[in-house]
């Protein structure tokens, strides 16, 4: 199960997304994996609209995978459904990586945006 607090790191990313504040997400993410225009790309290019999830959406985030980061602390990769305008719970999914630099504060890289 994912930390509350990786729970908010998921929060914050999806409100960028749904904002469509790419280059805010960017920066977030130190671009490591996804630059702005790769995640405009990937929401804006599918011609979907995205909508906030409803709040009980962030109860099931998915752990898909647990490694060790640097220094010893964890890395857990994440998946969350988006959900659209035209679809409710889109096929379109978020993938994480939230690895923990020190207790309770996590860092986000945004592997990618795509269907399973």
């Amino acid at each position: 199960m994912l930390p509350r607090e990786g729970v908010n790191a998921v929060r914050v990313v999806v409100s960028l997304l749904v904002g469509g504040e790419y280059a805010e997400l960017e920066t977030l993410t130190e671009g490591r994996r996804l630059s702005a225009s790769d995640m405009a790309a990937a929401i804006e290019g599918r011609g979907l609209d995205l909508i906030s999830p409803p709040e009980d959406a962030f109860g099931a985030v998915e752990v898909t995978g647990v490694e060790e980061a640097p220094g010893g602390r964890r890395g857990l990769r994440v998946t969350f459904p988006l959900w659209t305008a035209q679809e409710g719970r889109s096929a379109l999914n978020l993938y994480l990586t939230l690895s923990e630099v020190m207790d309770g504060v996590w860092t986000v890289e945004l592997d990618r945006i795509g269907a399973p």
